[in-house]
């Protein structure tokens, strides 16, 4: 099932595991490390306020602001540098913003082809000591009170992912209409191995992610393996049971959340966000509502898609043959990849909803972030938005947040 090949690469934990963690899984992953630039507001300190709002109104001398402000030059010139620092400014609307800047690492799993949900810090590997082909041991906790944290290797056969789009990118920042602030690839892709912890419930195991949810995906593969190899069956025995998930809410509710925060945002007066990052929380809400499809109905969302099959599929479903074909040459984790995967294994599904998650998977293919049209992408937010909630007013019914 493992290969060796794993063994030399380095396994970071994307934050810290939980207190009562003693079994992760390792996932093959490739990383990038990048740049995470973020707008605040500035609100509450008057007098850099003040010097701001002079600067803007074109008095750039410090001597003079001080005058006009009757407080010390010093200060004035601290608090034009420490503006400067941070890339304050006054907008058009009369608010001070400042920038900040962030460097970190996104991770893509290699198997699934997702990017993991949340950028993760620079932390040291970790010191793994692999036992066998497929299973390894690290410790946690202190040198005079070591916890020994079991590892299960889940292997692949994929050995390179595409680098992150920018749409992909926009899922990271709150990007603004500034082209330097939004999150930039500053390093080539690096092979690793991503440590996650693993919780037994009620209905199977759960691979758990940095946001307190569990990746479907990785988890539904884990329950697959597990049926395929005693050895993995003998693993999943070990672990404990939970008698709850650490939280409710299952990812395509973080993705919806996510998407109604941005595009109210969009709809009010400072229209600090662009179409990048409504384009992200689109997709991300696409990509989650079919990796709830499959964990629900037990469909295997990874493996090798037949491209000629899966294209007729498409064209079956009501896509042109170009975008059929372009979805089933897609790279894997994509929305038409995983859309085009679903219609392949579920032709009896109920085609209302199948009708309308390709519409909106296709609308959002072909919204270019330079050309979309305000109102066309304000009209497929909202559509996503009524599917999902569609399946999880039926997934809730089915206890779906147990599973998850």
């Amino acid at each position: 099932m493992a290969s060796a090949v794993w063994h030399d690469r380095p396994a970071y934990t994307l934050a810290a595991l939980p207190p009562r963690s003693r079994h992760v899984v390792l996932t093959p992953a490739i990383r990038w490390r990048v740049i995470v630039e973020e707008v605040i507001e500035i609100t509450h300190d008057v007098m850099l306020d003040a010097v701001l709002r002079i600067r803007a109104a074109g008095e750039t001398s410090p001597t003079s602001i001080a005058d006009l402000l009757q407080i010390p030059e010093d200060l004035v010139r601290h608090l034009l540098f420490q503006a400067a620092a941070t890339r304050m400014q006054v907008t058009h609307d009369g608010r001070v913003e400042a920038g900040t800047s962030t460097v970190s690492w996104i991770y893509r799993d290699l198997e699934t082809g997702e990017l993991w949900p949340h950028p993760a810090k620079e932390v040291p590997p970790i010191a793994l000591r692999f036992t066998s082909r497929n299973r390894a041991r690290f410790d946690r906790g202190t040198a005079g009170r070591p916890i020994p944290v079991e590892c299960l290797l889940m292997d692949t056969e994929h050995a390179m992912a595409a680098d992150p789009t920018s749409v992909e990118l926009a899922r990271f920042s709150r990007a603004s209409a500034d082209p330097n602030r939004r999150t930039a690839l500053v390093s080539a892709g690096e092979p690793c191995m991503i440590a996650s912890p693993v919780v037994a419930l009620t209905s199977g195991h759960a691979v758990w992610t940095t946001r307190g949810v569990p990746h479907l995906t990785l988890s539904q593969r884990l329950t697959e393996l597990g049926r395929q190899h005693e050895s993995v069956r003998r693993w999943l025995a070990t672990v404990p049971k939970s008698a709850a998930a650490p939280q409710s809410d299952l990812p395509l509710r973080q993705a919806m959340a996510e998407l109604r925060e941005v595009s109210a945002e969009r709809k009010s007066s400072h229209q600090t966000v662009d179409d990048l990052t409504v384009l992200s929380r689109i997709e991300l809400c696409l990509s989650r509502f079919v990796d709830q499809v499959c964990y629900a109905a037990g469909i295997s969302s990874t493996g090798v898609l037949e491209a000629a099959a899966a294209a007729s599929a498409g064209e079956r479903a009501g896509l042109s043959r170009d975008l059929a074909r372009t979805w089933a040459r897609s790279d894997p984790g994509t929305a038409g990849h995983k859309v085009l995967r679903l219609l392949a294994v579920t032709p009896d599904s109920d085609q209302s909803v199948l009708s309308e998650l390709v519409a909106c998977a296709a609308d959002f293919t072909a919204s270019a972030p330079e050309s979309v049209l305000a109102p066309a992408l304000e009209s497929l937010a909202n559509r996503t938005l009524d599917l999902c909630d569609r399946l999880v007013t039926t997934s809730e019914g089915a206890d779906v947040q147990q599973a998850g």
